[in-house]
């Protein structure tokens, strides 16, 4: 009977220790290098990834289910907010970058007339993202030199993470992730 409880707590202790966040290994394409992201897929079956690249930057990888056809639209991409933090809106650029608090948005805004905007949302921060169909990849660290909007930590220290979309039909819709066990999933991989 001891034996028994053993193997349970075990098993559990095992299995819960990231939660449903996994740590996988996938092949850079261009590099060809052998990257680890931690990941985590929702019972919707949208996924969210961390990984650092070579350089030392950390970035955030949001893909659409992969139960469906779908294509997020050109503009607007996510705005995605962690526990009650300010949140994040990503920005198409041809350079993924975060954009600094005080600096504010500047000559980047097109709207869909293609007409380029200069009003400034400071009520959200921003990050200059990069769009593929079904998915959206921004930096989330780039260095302590570097400005950034703490979202590293608050994945690390957070409870949950939201995310609300727009897809190329214009339907809008939200998805949220668990941020139970990513501490341990992103800090087994991260350097600083």
């Amino acid at each position: 009977m001891y034996k028994f409880f053993t193997f349970l707590l075990i098993g559990l202790f095992s299995t819960n220790v990231f939660a449903d966040w996994q740590i996988e290994t996938f092949q850079h394409s261009a590099t060809k290098t052998q990257v680890k992201s931690a990941m985590i897929r929702n019972p919707d079956g949208f996924e969210l990834a961390i990984f650092q690249t070579s350089e030392g930057i950390v970035w955030m990888d949001f893909s659409l289910s992969d139960n469906t056809f779908d294509e997020l639209a050109q503009r607007p991409l996510p705005l995605f907010q962690i526990d009650n933090r300010k949140p994040v809106q990503m920005l198409r650029g041809f350079t993924a970058t975060i954009v600094p608090e005080d600096e504010g948005i500047e000559a980047i805004v097109v709207d869909d007339q293609k007409s380029i905007s200069t009003k400034r949302d400071f009520s959200v921060n921003h990050i200059i993202a990069e769009r593929l169909p079904e998915r959206v990849i921004c930096p989330i660290w780039q260095g302590d030199s570097r400005p950034h909007l703490g979202t590293l930590a608050a994945l690390v220290d957070g409870k949950q993470i939201k995310f609300d979309y727009t897809l190329s039909d214009g339907t809008k819709g939200k998805t949220s992730f668990t941020l139970q066990g990513a501490n341990l999933a992103i800090n087994s991989l991260i350097t600083q």
